[in-house]
């Protein structure tokens, strides 16, 4: 690109304006203009790299390469190449062309190139909105035209020079219509995967001294604003990561399988175009396996927080595995502890290199080598808990295996939450979902009027007659759902923290309910493992008239006998046993028609879900949905209750609870109860500041004695126990 530098001088000129605001972390525009490969290719591979990548392509990345080889087999003749999107194809043909240099493939490409190209033409022609281009043709999406892209980049030195012309100005035009048209659909605060990720691939591509220059202008601002988009996007996952690893959202089912698809790309793109390092403003991303450490379950299960499905509650393995060698190939070297990890699950997952999106098989061993002799390993000295401050969560567990138990708690106060009104809402797993967040999503009324209420979780309930509630995208909800109506954001964590003999959180969402019917709502969740935990809530409701309902869901029918019940689920079981309120009332809800239980009626499912997303389970609730669930009353109206709950997880072989004692001291309330080996006496504050304190022997051996912490445990990294 002879003209480079001209071209330089105006954008550096155009910069002083338009990027005015506060720059993203990471190289400014200038720097791009000044390293980008001046020859082609450069989109995803470059001359350089072509060697290695040929010769990997022939060697252990020969599976990758032999179906991309498929794809290019297939194809019809060039005559019977008719206009439709033919992105799919692009990318995996041209790559064989340039192993083989077969001329007839040459033929077909180019014939494909122009073929789309009028197809994403006349879609965008026949489209009034944004979303119309998904409807006509599911253009919303941008991977087939980055395929496009790449492959007329792959083959642009073996074209005619109109020809390259006539392909880069047409499709530079047509994303350049995109911009002009949609200029407010930005996605990069998500997960990135709608046509505006096409404006950075589309200028890398295309800039070119084959353009005119009206369309060199038009390159030049897709470039820009393509990479002014990926630096957003960089920067507010950055944020989110924090020191922990969060993603910009708690959607688990989203975040592992799709949303890290765009950085990677970016990752690869910036290497083959502009330069082999990474910036460190951008190695956050290096934090990422420890969210898949502490937001997977065995078996790549997971919680299900947020809009989860909750029909099997398990994670798309093939994705999350090629991303873990995304990982392990760009951090490997420079972060070594935690590409052990990525590898310790990479092996779980059979070192799949899978992907979700896009047709150039950036995950696969042609573009991402690892280093066979690398480690796979879990580190030593993990923590027993993890507290996530970006969404306000707190995961605990007492090892990492299949026998292990789990626990998620939503302390709250984070800088994102799930959409649901779940502050303060648990969940626990051993063998089985035990305490499960229930419902589904896109079912309606279902969704707005069960599955995001706080009635869905374990949380706790005051009703007051006559209030309004909204569903987790703001419409309008018919039932009085009596829990929450502000976002486990409003909440805030009290307490955090984790030793090998405890771990304890505290959460105040009192300002998560309306004011006019709540004063307090605290709640405090200590784990004892392996298996034990504490619940203490303080509630205070403004009027002795507005009942509070405590909650614990389960897959299956609850036995209650006394103020004790049980329930199984998988292998396992859980106890609980109500110690507060003394006068406290147990009740079962749930089982066929009550499933989804509020405001005095079920929520189903309804036809259209079943038809869409349910065939597969024959009409029966799925048991991670949830079905069941226990509600612990007052047995009197007060404005103020405190609920105590002892909780165990085990086996099935396993027939009764631990004994336990409770006695009333003042303003405090004393446990004590003895589980493996151990004695535990656990006092609580039921007035004043949020605390308590806690005692554990063993054999004689005073373990610990002290107040429980009223501060927040700082965490970084894998936050190792040295």
């Amino acid at each position: 690109m002879a003209n480079l530098a001209a071209v330089l001088g105006i954008v550096l000129i155009s910069e002083a304006g338009s990027l005015a605001a506060p720059a993203p972390p990471g190289p400014d525009f200038a720097y791009v203009l000044q390293n980008i490969r001046p020859t082609h290719p450069r989109l995803f591979l470059n001359e350089e790299q072509w060697p290695a990548m040929k010769a990997r392509a022939l060697g252990p990345g020969r599976e990758t390469f032999e179906g991309m080889k498929r794809v290019a087999d297939g194809l019809p003749a060039p005559d019977a190449i008719t206009p439709k999107d033919w992105g799919p194809s692009l990318a995996p043909t041209a790559f064989v062309y340039r192993v083989t240099g077969d001329p007839a493939l040459l033929e077909k490409i180019v014939r494909m190139l122009r073929v789309s190209l009028e197809w994403c033409d006349d879609i965008y022609r026949r489209s009034e909105t944004w979303a119309d281009t998904r409807t006509l043709g599911g253009l919303d999406y941008p991977f087939t035209r980055i395929s496009w892209l790449a492959a007329l980049d792959w083959v642009w030195n073996d074209l005619d020079p109109a020809a390259r012309q006539e392909l880069a100005s047409g499709m530079v035009r047509h994303v350049n219509e995109h911009l002009e048209r949609w200029p407010g659909v930005r996605y990069w605060r998500q997960s990135f995967y709608k046509s505006d990720a096409l404006y950075w691939y589309a200028g890398l591509a295309l800039l070119d001294d084959a353009l005119k220059d009206e369309d060199r202008e038009r390159a030049l601002r897709l470039l820009e604003a393509g990479y002014r988009d990926h630096l957003m996007m960089l920067q507010v996952r950055g944020e989110a990561r924090g020191d922990d690893g969060d993603f910009t959202n708690p959607y688990i089912e989203y975040n592992l399988p799709a949303h890290s698809h765009a950085e990677w790309s970016f990752l690869h793109s910036w290497r083959a175009a502009v330069s082999p390092e990474i910036p460190a403003e951008w190695s956050h991303g290096s934090i990422f396996p420890n969210y898949v450490l502490w937001h997977t379950l065995p078996g790549f299960q997971h919680f299900g927080v947020s809009s989860a499905w909750h029909t099997t509650n398990e994670v798309e393995k093939g994705p999350v595995a090629g991303y873990l060698a995304q990982h392990i190939h760009f951090f490997g070297a420079s972060h070594p502890e935690m590409a052990a990890l990525s590898r310790y699950f990479w092996q779980q997952l059979g070192c799949q290199r899978g992907g979700k999106y896009g047709y150039v098989p950036l995950r696969s061993a042609i573009w991402s080598p690892v280093d066979e002799g690398s480690p796979a390993r879990l580190p030593e000295g993990l923590p027993s808990a993890r507290h996530f401050e970006g969404s306000g969560m707190v995961l605990m567990r007492s090892g990492h295996g299949p026998q292990d138990t789990y626990a998620l708690f939503i302390s709250g106060g984070g800088k994102f939450g799930s959409g649901h009104f779940d502050a303060a809402h648990f969940a626990i797993y051993k063998q089985g979902f035990l305490a499960p967040e229930t419902g589904t999503r896109n079912a309606f009324p279902h969704q707005v009027d069960y599955y995001s209420q706080t009635v869905a979780h374990n949380g706790v309930l005051i009703r007051m007659p006559g209030e309004k509630f909204i569903g987790m995208f703001g419409e309008p909800a018919e039932s009085n759902a009596a829990g929450q109506n502000r976002v486990p954001q409003c909440a805030r964590t009290l307490a955090f923290e984790t030793n090998a003999l405890f771990s304890y959180a505290a959460s105040d969402a009192t300002d998560t309910y309306h004011p006019d019917k709540c004063a307090q709502m605290v709640r405090q969740f200590l784990f004892l493992p392996p298996d034990h935990f504490v619940i203490f809530d303080r509630v205070v409701a403004t009027k002795a008239e507005y009942p509070k309902t405590w909650l614990l869901h389960t897959t299956n029918e609850p036995a209650i006998a006394g103020r004790e019940f049980r329930a199984d689920q998988g292998g396992a079981r859980l106890f609980c046993r109500t110690i507060r309120p003394a006068d406290a009332v147990l009740e079962k809800t749930g089982g066929p028609g009550k499933e989804f239980w509020s405001d005095g009626r079920n929520w189903p499912l309804g036809p259209e879900w079943w038809r869409s997303f349910g065939r597969a389970f024959k009409g029966e609730i799925p048991e991670p949905m949830g079905r069941w669930r226990v509600e612990v009353k007052p047995g009197a109206a007060r404005e103020e209750d405190c609920f105590l709950h002892l909780i165990q997880a085990s086996d099935q072989a396993v027939e009764k609870m631990v004994k336990s004692r409770v006695r009333d001291r003042g303003d405090r309330i004393e446990l004590v109860f003895a589980a493996n080996g151990r004695s535990y006496t656990i006092t609580l504050n039921k007035a004043g500041a949020v605390g308590g304190r806690i005692h554990i022997t063993k054999g004689g051996e005073v373990l610990v004695d002290r107040p429980l912490t009223q501060d927040v445990m700082p965490q970084a990294g894998l936050a190792l126990r040295r």
